[in-house]
């Protein structure tokens, strides 16, 4: 019998994005599962943008890519 404890520091999944100085990109990591992979891309967007709303007190959004729906 094991006396493995599960940690919630323990990695369960890790994509890492790479992009270069010629401007392509490579995304690696646990990329299989579509949905699953869009899903922590979409969580680490909200991430940053939470990041840096704290850190600046507000959020700028670029002119042209604001949503009106």
């Amino acid at each position: 019998m094991s006396n493995f404890q599960p940690d919630d520091n323990d990695i369960m999944a890790q994509i890492t994005v790479t992009v270069y100085r010629s401007g392509a990109m490579s995304v690696g990591g646990d990329i299989h599962d579509e949905k699953f992979a869009l899903t922590l891309i979409d969580a680490a967007r909200d991430s940053v943008r939470s990041h840096h709303l704290r850190k600046h007190g507000e959020l700028i959004i670029p002119a042209g890519s604001a949503r009106t729906n």
